[in-house]
């Protein structure tokens, strides 16, 4: 019996669509599907551990080399990559994925006659506005923080802001960030004063701050209906790796199990009214969606137009449950191929949905905490480990999570002499299992993690 993975597989490489690149500096953010179709290129400017991996598997990298390089559109206009490019392509349409979009990526492949696999750069700027979401989320009905748009200048008015607000802790939000950065939690005056003198003059969301469970949901406009991901946790508070305190620090792919029926049915049809607004307004395939639960209570408090930080691991975890991945479904999208007969299973509705079992796997993000840019002295071997008599022990350099038994830790590492910035990934550490008990990070794998972080030089 051939599965529905081996049959979309059959129907991609059957069409003569041209090679495809995913373009990113840091290449751990193109893998997930290099082995399930034919001529895929990774293109990056990080020489990671993972690139020996990959050639080993023949999987086709191309590195630049250059650390300096720190955006998918910087990347795309270095003139060897463009050689590159149309060397491979050989006369035939190159396709174009990169993390998220922009005006140089666009104008970079009108030029050469590339394909983008992926939005317009308005469409993401337009549905990633922190501002604009609330008007969005009202529009549909969907519950998300009580919230109100002001402009923070110098003097009463400020004052008066933090007078009105004062008797609880709440939210500010620049219109954009990422890892939370754009996100500032405000307890006191001290707080309040450090962000109006860091950004007067500027545009901000002031939200009521909701307490409760924070999960992520990754999601796929199709033209046959929107594909939903499980509820997945969102590690968020641990300042020790991600200074923001609302910023998030990875998932937990199985702590999930906790959410009613109630709760999941309303995260689904919340998601599913997003993405059909989003379809309508000329949106395709994969964005995310964050939400906090709390006491039955489920508000949506973020739209991620784009392709997610949690999308490498998530496309693993489900080929390895013979899934069709998501990012497969948005790049059939993109090049307009027919696959609605291919998919057997009912993809959209809430009941198969719920019925998914959730995936036992965790991921943290170790994040330069400073607020300035720092070098990395010393790194570690990305790869495979064990722990044996309280030391980290490198069984392999595999950088696949594909198969990591219980005791094992995948830690895929940035390379030593790399130049880290505020708030910018430094290494991934991903378990085979669950990492959090009672809303918290287990302390058995808190003492691992301060192993890890043992081991590097910053």
């Amino acid at each position: 019996m051939i599965t529905e993975i081996k049959k979309i597989k059959q129907l991609f490489n059957q069409e003569d669509i041209g090679p495809v690149f995913f373009v990113s500096p840091n290449p751990n953010r193109a893998i997930g599907i290099e082995k399930e179709i034919e001529n895929y290129h990774i293109i990056c400017s990080q020489n990671m551990d993972i690139i020996d991996s990959l050639r080993k598997e023949k999987i086709s990298v191309f590195c630049v080399d250059k650390k300096k390089i720190k955006n998918s559109g910087k990347l795309l206009e270095n003139k060897k990559v463009l050689r590159y490019i149309q060397k491979e392509a050989n006369g035939k349409t190159a396709n174009i994925i990169t993390f998220k979009p922009s005006p140089k990526i666009s104008k970079i492949c009108a030029d050469n006659n590339f394909r983008y696999l992926g939005n317009d750069w308005k469409l993401n700027k337009q549905f990633e506005d922190k501002i604009e979401f609330v008007y969005i989320a009202n529009e549909l009905k969907i519950s998300n923080a009580k919230s109100k748009v002001v402009e923070i200048n110098k003097g009463k008015m400020a004052e008066n802001i933090f007078g009105r607000l004062a008797e609880k802790s709440f939210v500010f939000q620049l219109a954009r960030g990422f890892s939370g950065n754009s996100t500032f939690l405000i307890k006191n005056k001290e707080d309040f004063q450090k962000v109006i003198e860091k950004y007067k003059e500027r545009q901000f969301k002031v939200s009521e701050y909701l307490r409760g469970d924070t999960y992520t949901i990754n999601a796929c406009t199709t033209k046959f209906g929107i594909a939903v991901s499980q509820p997945i946790f969102q590690i968020t508070g641990l300042t020790d790796y991600n200074k923001n305190e609302l910023g998030t620090s990875g998932n937990d792919y199985s702590y999930s199990e906790k959410l009613g029926d109630d709760e999941k049915k309303k995260i689904f049809d919340y998601t599913k009214k997003i993405g059909e607004y989003m379809a309508q307004s000329g949106y395709q395939g994969i964005f995310g969606l964050d939400f906090v639960v709390s006491k039955n209570d489920v508000n949506l408090i973020e739209i991620n137009p784009r392709f997610v930080g949690s999308i490498p691991v998530f496309t693993k975890l489900q080929l390895q449950r013979e899934e069709v991945p998501f990012i497969l479904l948005h790049l059939l999208e993109f090049l307009k191929i027919d696959y609605q007969s291919e998919l057997s299973r009912d993809y959209f509705s809430f009941d198969s949905w719920n019925k998914q079992d959730n995936f036992h796997f965790s991921q943290l993000i170790l994040r330069n905490t400073n607020d300035i840019a720092i070098k990395i002295k010393r790194s570690m071997t990305s790869g495979i480990y064990k722990i044996k008599n309280n030391k980290l022990v490198l069984k392999n350099k595999n950088c696949s999570a594909k198969g990591l038994e219980e005791d094992e830790i995948l830690i895929q590492a940035t390379p030593k002499g790399s130049l880290i910035n505020p708030d910018v990934e430094y290494a991934n550490i991903q378990f085979p299992c669950g990492i959090i008990k009672e809303n918290k990070l287990n302390k058995i794998y808190k003492k691992k993690i301060d192993l890890i972080l043992g081991s590097f030089d910053l």
